[in-house]
Formats: structure tokens, sequence, C-alpha cells
């Protein structure tokens, strides 16, 4: 079966780790797989070392712009027939207007679409009444001319249900679980994670790997800090990641004289190495889609807790998640906070793949 995995940024995140480990995942499963995105080099080096054909579409990119929209759907539609893909899996809303271009082809490939977060349609986002509007008109649309739609958490997949985003559309909606390669050798221990970051043995050590940007709500935790330093004292706040609220975070540390209480790390490659490095691993998300870095925590054994939104609560249980931007229910989980007992194989990379080729062959 020959599949093409497309998703709009080919930089460093969660959306982009998850395309790497299904390529890998279906390329041992002995299929042919290509992945296309936009701009961005780490999916093109990583899957340069596993030897997977990386396809770069120069229109694909976060835009309105409708004439790049055109041209991206252009070429989207003349790479399938070119290469005769079986499978087209988009994974993020500017791909998804790809379906426009391949629903109307003669020999037309199995359209496939993973909803990877709400987004604008989740209700914590912050848009206008007519913005969402127009984006649940456009997803209706798009998903009418799907064969399946994929949802990584069942808060999410239940709330499309009961909002009518799925209305019709039941039989072709499917839930299933981002996964990870589980391997106990892969992290750092304790001693060397925390030299590496600079970090003190007898630190409190708690934050967060993602990006540097408005859904991962780290302001919240920059807010929080000295509040919690009166339960924790000598805590550390550790952010591991990119982006662009960096400067916001630079002046909110600025602000309340932070600079050697709160490390904001950049940019490391194969971050979740250094989870056992945190006494507490928090996600303050707005929303989620269902998180690979909590996955990831989980999984080094590291305690964790998350906002209640998206899919955090299937992770690490409703009784280690707080309410979104409440900062005396975070403080006093900070107090409570139990090791997670999730079964893991849940979230394991076998059954995530499993479940997509039962999808791409249904």
């Amino acid at each position: 079966m020959k599949i093409l995995l497309v998703i709009t940024k080919s930089e460093i995140g969660g959306a982009q780790v998850f395309a790497l480990n299904l390529a890998r995942g279906l390329k041992e499963a002995g299929e042919e797989v290509v992945v296309a995105g936009g701009a961005g080099d780490y999916l093109p080096k990583e899957l340069n070392k596993l030897g997977i054909t990386f396809k770069r579409f120069n229109n694909l990119t976060r835009s309105y712009n409708p004439l790049q929209t055109l041209k991206f759907i252009s070429e989207l539609r003349q790479y399938v027939l070119k290469e005769g893909f079986e499978v087209v899996h988009l994974n993020s809303t500017n791909a998804l207007l790809g379906a426009w271009g391949l629903a109307s082809l003669n020999t037309r490939p199995r359209l496939v679409f993973t909803v990877h977060g709400l987004s604008l349609l989740d209700r914590q986002h912050k848009s206008s009444a007519l913005l969402r509007k127009a984006y649940r008109l456009f997803f209706r649309a798009a998903f009418k001319k799907l064969a399946d739609i994929v949802f990584v958490s069942k808060l999410n997949l239940d709330y499309a249900y009961n909002s009518g985003l799925l209305k019709g559309l039941k039989a072709k909606s499917h839930l299933i679980y981002n996964g990870i390669e589980q391997r106990s050798d892969y992290y750092l221990n304790r001693e060397e994670a925390r030299r590496e970051l600079g970090l003190n043995e007898d630190d409190y050590v708690y934050g967060s790997i993602g990006r540097l940007a408005y859904p991962k709500n780290y302001e919240f935790l920059i807010n929080s800090h000295q509040a919690l330093k009166e339960i924790k004292p000598g805590a550390k706040l550790v952010l591991i990641g990119e982006g662009p609220e960096r400067v916001k975070y630079e002046n909110l540390i600025s602000l309340y004289k932070l600079e050697n209480e709160i490390i904001l790390t950049g940019e490391i490659m194969e971050a979740s190495k250094y989870l056992k490095a945190f006494d507490l691993f928090v996600l303050p998300s707005i929303f989620e889609g269902l998180s690979l870095s909590l996955i990831e925590a989980i999984s080094a054994g590291v305690p964790a807790i998350a906002s209640r939104v998206g899919g955090n609560e299937e992770i690490v249980g409703i009784e280690n998640c707080f309410q979104l931007n409440d900062q005396a229910d975070f403080l006093q989980l900070i107090k409570n906070v139990k090791l997670v007992k999730t079964n893991k194989e849940i979230f394991a990379l076998e059954r995530m793949i499993k479940g997509y080729l039962e999808v791409y062959k249904h």
C-alpha cells in the first residue's frame, strides 16, 4: 500500500513527531510511505535517517491567502496523480484544504484526516463567534469529502458528536490514541539530565516540554511561580522548547525578577530524554488533542499534572487535572499530586500503527 502523510509545518512539534512515528511504524510494517510538508527542517532530517522520502510543498503554509491555497491544492493533486498513492492522510487544517483537489480525481485515493485538536472550535479558544462559525462550516464541508476522520482524544470526539460537527458522519469517525515507542533505556537518569540542564540535585524542578506558543499557556506557570514557592521552596521552572511567545515570557520573567529561577532552554532535540530531571511535569494548555509530551512523562515515570482540557485527563486521570487558569486549584494539586497508574499500553506505538492500518484498509 502506498501512503502519503501530509502536514503543514515540518519544524519540530508534537504533530510532526506524530507524523515521524507513524511513518517509521508504517515502513516497519512493510508499507510504502512518503511524508510531505511545508517549511521546516526537522522532518526532512529525521526522515532521511530512516530512509523515508520527504516531499516539500512550497505552497503549504498557515495562510489565509486564497491564491496560495489554490497553488497548494494543485501541487498536491499533481503529486498524487504522478505517484499513484492509494491513501492520502492529512494532518493539519491547511493540509485538509487539499481534500478539494483530491476528491474530484477519477481514481481517488482513500482520504483520511486526523483531528489533532479542535483548535478554533475548542470551547477555550479565544476566537470570535463569526470565525468559529466559518471554521465549523469549513470542517463540515471537508469532512464530507473524507473516507475516515480520526480523533486522538475521546473527549474531543464526544464533543464533535454532541456539537453536531459529525452529524451523519458517525460511521467514518474513529478514535486512535497517539502512541510512542516505550523504551526504558531511552531517558537520561536524573543526575545526568540535571547536570546537562545546569540544575542542582536539591532543586525542586517542575516544568514542561513544548513550543512557546499560545495554546501551551506557559504564562500561567510563570505567573504562578511565586505562589508555588510557598509550597515548594527553592523551586525552579524549566520550559524546554522554542516559539513565538519567547519574548513575552522573557518580559514576564524579567518583570518578576525570576531570571535565576525560571529557565527557557530553547529547542533541544530529543527533549523527552531529559524528563527524569523533573520532579513534576506540568501541562497547562488552553486546548489539546492528545499530548505526546504528557504521554512521554508518564512513560518516563515522572509525576504529571495538566489542565482539564482535550485528552489530558485520558492520560493522567481526572484526579491529576486542574481547572484551566485556576491558580488555587493548581496549587492544591501540587500538594497532592499522585503518580499516574495509566495503562501505558494504550499509548504504545504498535497499537497506534495497527489502528491506522485498519483505517487505511477499511
